[in-house]
Formats: C-alpha cells, sequence, structure tokens
C-alpha cells in the first residue's frame, strides 16, 4: 500500500518560511552589522541590485539590507546575489 503524504500544515517538522512573520528574512540572509528584510516586491517600482546591477522587476520577491544603520543607504538585492553577497563576506 503507498505511503500518504502529509500536508504541511500537518507535519511537525514546519519548514522556516512557514515559520516566520512576514518581512523577516531567512536566518541564511543575516549577516552582522546589517539588518535584512524579505519584500515581496508589490510596489510599482523597479529597483537595481548592486550584485548584479540588473533591474530587480515590480513583483519580484527580494531583499532589502540596510548596513550600519544607514537607512539613506539601503539596498534592494535579488535573493541569489545576497546569497552569493553572503558567502563572500563570511570568508
Amino acid at each position: 500500500m503507498p505511503r500518504r503524504h502529509r500536508a504541511a500544515r500537518d507535519r511537525d517538522d514546519v519548514p522556516e518560511a512557514l515559520e516566520r512573520p512576514l518581512n523577516v528574512a531567512p536566518a541564511w540572509a543575516q549577516l552582522d552589522g546589517a539588518v535584512v528584510r524579505a519584500v515581496s516586491g508589490e510596489r510599482d517600482k523597479s529597483y537595481r541590485c548592486p550584485g548584479c546591477q540588473q533591474l530587480i522587476q515590480p513583483g519580484t520577491p527580494h531583499l532589502v539590507v540596510v548596513e550600519e544603520g544607514d537607512v539613506a543607504g539601503r539596498r534592494h538585492w535579488h535573493t541569489p546575489c545576497w546569497r552569493h553577497e553572503v558567502k563572500l563576506r563570511r570568508r
């Protein structure tokens, strides 16, 4: 008899993405000296990612990084670009 898979809401081991509140970036994205927030990208505005220099189109979920409390210097990053940046900074 085949096994039945339980729905994610019924499992004891709920993934981190389902546990964290809105606008909080995952644990891997946090970096000392920076505040990282996840945004849904619902605004009708595009941003330029400092990691790849490409546009983040409206409606694209991405991360906003504020370093050392410099709100005016906040940057919008593609999630994969920020993941790469975190790896480089942690070396």
